[in-house]
């Protein structure tokens, strides 16, 4: 059997290198057991970007292939796709496949990918540490997934993003002297914090706000200030929210 949950993607962007690199990443995959074999596909993009990227020119036919790539694959060999990254002028579609799985099976599945050409590479990893080390978003960028959807939903409702607006943020700790210290931390930067309370669980939360404007990818600043602050001292965040401000920006 493959995957057993309901699929969930979304992109992101990072450094690799010196150079960028674009990432769609399932995130409710999870390693299974009885897909030990990775599976990375590469495809040249024939007219990349400057910076590596795909063209605008080319998102319908890789998306074709993609269809086709993934289709076949899940179908045919019960893979599991979990995502996909674009740097250098190449796409590279990642997929787990069940313990003895015959690739090149999956290979005469496939057939030809014209006007495209495929590498294949495969690698024994168990535990998907590729997927989990390499794929998946760290702390900053899923953050930035998360403001992402935020700043669209609050950009529906009318808000006009650029207007400075008090802006709250919650941070979880397992100690209370670790939650302290981040909210002196936090204070230091500007932040007003708020006296830590105890959880339900024993654990501690942490509460502060600031006044922030929102357009000009400012909600990915203010998020890696605190990230910068939480995660050393061993917190979560978990999150920041406003409310809808409509007005003129002055």
């Amino acid at each position: 059997m493959g995957a057993s949950w309901e699929p969930s993607f979304n992109f992101y962007l990072s450094e690799l290198e010196g150079g960028v690199v674009s990432f769609v990443v399932d995130l409710n995959a999870r390693p299974l057991l009885s897909h030990p074999l990775r599976w990375q596909i590469r495809v040249a993009l024939r007219n990349p970007r400057a910076d590596g990227l795909r063209d605008s020119s080319e998102l319908e036919a890789m998306g074709k292939v993609e269809d086709k790539l993934v289709d076949t694959l899940t179908e045919g060999l019960d893979a599991v796709y979990v995502g996909r990254f674009i740097t250098a002028g190449a796409t590279v579609f990642v997929l787990y496949l069940p313990a003895g799985a015959s690739v090149e099976a999956g290979v005469s599945l496939i057939g030809a990918l014209v006007p495209y050409e495929a590498q294949w590479l495969t690698e024994n990893d168990p535990t998907w540490r590729f997927f989990r080390e390499f794929l998946y978003p760290d702390a900053y960028a899923f953050q930035s997934m998360l403001s992402r959807a935020l700043l669209e939903q609050l950009a529906d409702g009318g808000d006009l993003l650029g207007m400075p607006r008090q802006v709250d943020h919650l941070a979880l700790f397992d100690g209370r002297s670790e939650a302290e210290k981040a909210g002196s931390q936090l204070a230091k930067r500007g932040f007003r914090v708020k006296p830590v309370s105890q959880r339900e669980d024993g654990g501690w939360a942490l509460a502060f706000d600031r006044d922030e404007s929102l357009d000009d990818q400012r909600a990915d600043v203010f998020v890696a200030e605190i990230l910068d602050v939480v995660l050393p001292l061993n917190g979560r965040y978990d999150g920041w929210g406003c409310l809808v401000t409509k007005g003129s920006v002055q």
